[in-house]
């Protein structure tokens, strides 16, 4: 049982911090979860042909995209030796809607009048990889630091009637995809009440600007597990997630900012 307890206190991932640790002879673990968060967000796209400032837009409330949508999302992780651990996780969130504008938008090469109605497409995929190594372990606690890669692919669309760079009006679609790649750093902790239950929490945090791109992000988690088997357990938990950037690139010059957060639940696995 003391055995148990402590590779059971072995119990956070190393990017999202939500899977479950694995068992005694579990090398290898997986999750699968599902997050409703509350979001706010804002995007602006300069023009290409004559460098104009794209107009600031809050797309909840001037494009009427959801502003609470749940999405599903997965983990990966394995062990190598007694401390390092190696996790990887995808979700994507999509949303898109149609709306009459109350004021005029600039977006990229186009420009939309008042009054217009819009189809508006916002998608966000984004991968995790990272790598952490516990520094403090005990039978009933663990702390240690996470180095990890933050990938963000955005897709964004608007279209409607507009005026491009030539003044002439007609239907205009702008559509932009982005990829970019953000390094992260990261502290996790985790505590075990015993062989079944546990609390863990975890925080990465970045600024960085280069070359094209200025971007922060703020990742925490605060959860709760229940482990009911020797190789599955549930839990719940709170997410925040707040991502910022700015980039002056051929592939997307303007700004993208959003916020996630609210309740997720999982599902985990080891072997």
């Amino acid at each position: 049982m003391r055995k148990f307890v402590a590779t059971t206190a072995i119990a956070l991932t190393t990017l999202s911090g939500h899977a479950f640790a694995e068992g005694l002879h579990d090398q290898f673990w997986g999750e699968l979860s599902y997050f409703y968060p509350t979001i706010t967000s804002t995007a602006r796209l300069d023009a290409t042909a004559t460098n104009r400032p794209g107009s600031s837009i809050t797309l909840e409330d001037e494009l009427d995209l959801a502003d609470r949508k749940g999405t599903p999302y997965f983990s990966l992780g394995m062990r190598i030796a007694q401390n390092w651990r190696i996790e990887f996780e995808y979700y994507k969130l999509d949303r898109s809607s149609s709306k009459s504008l109350s004021r005029q938008i600039d977006w990229g090469d186009s420009t939309y009048p008042v009054g217009v109605q819009i189809d508006s497409t916002f998608d966000t995929t984004v991968y995790r990889l990272t790598g952490g190594y516990s520094f403090y372990k005990t039978p009933v606690a663990e702390a240690g630091a996470a180095l990890g890669l933050h990938v963000t692919d955005f897709t964004t669309e608007l279209s409607g009637q507009a005026s491009g760079p030539g003044g002439t009006t007609a239907f205009q679609r702008e559509a932009n995809d982005a990829l970019v790649p953000l390094p992260t750093l990261g502290l996790y902790g985790a505590y075990a009440f015993n062989d079944q239950f546990q609390v863990r929490g975890r925080v990465d945090y970045l600024t960085l600007k280069y070359d094209q791109y200025d971007g922060s992000l703020v990742n925490f988690l605060v959860a709760f597990d229940w482990r009911f088997s020797k190789n599955w357990g549930v839990g719940a938990g709170y997410r925040y997630v707040d991502y910022k950037l700015n980039a002056d690139d051929p592939d997307f010059r303007g700004e993208v900012n959003y916020k996630f957060k609210g309740p997720t639940l999982f599902l985990t696995a080891g072997f």
